[in-house]
């Protein structure tokens, strides 16, 4: 199975580096407050291909923290879920008081 998993990166590997092959030219970035301010705050030319892998690499990045952080939320719900299962058995332990064995039929006949 590692095989399969490491022949599947190899092929997203080099779709990546066709990819990059395929989209060298330059494009410009600009950021900041374009309709208060007529001068951006940053400026640059890279390669095509970084703005796209680049802003695709920061989705992945923001997607996986969303997961992490609901998975944090669920594991910290399932702790309070047990503690509170927890507390309600002890609690029903100590309603049922001492156990009482219930009279058997054999008991009776002898």
């Amino acid at each position: 199975m590692k095989w399969v998993k490491t022949f599947f990166w190899m092929i997203i590997f080099f779709f990546a580096v066709f990819f990059s092959i395929q989209n060298r030219e330059e494009v410009t970035l600009r950021f900041g407050l374009y309709p208060i301010l007529a001068s951006p705050w940053f400026e640059r030319q890279i390669p095509l291909f970084l703005a796209l892998l680049g802003s695709l690499f920061l989705g992945v990045l923001i997607g996986g923290l969303n997961e992490t952080y609901g998975r944090y939320q669920l594991k910290k719900t399932l702790r309070q879920n047990r503690k509170t299962i927890e507390k309600l058995e002890l609690e029903i332990d100590a309603l049922r008081g001492p156990l009482v064995e219930p009279p058997s039929l054999a008991k009776k006949e002898a």
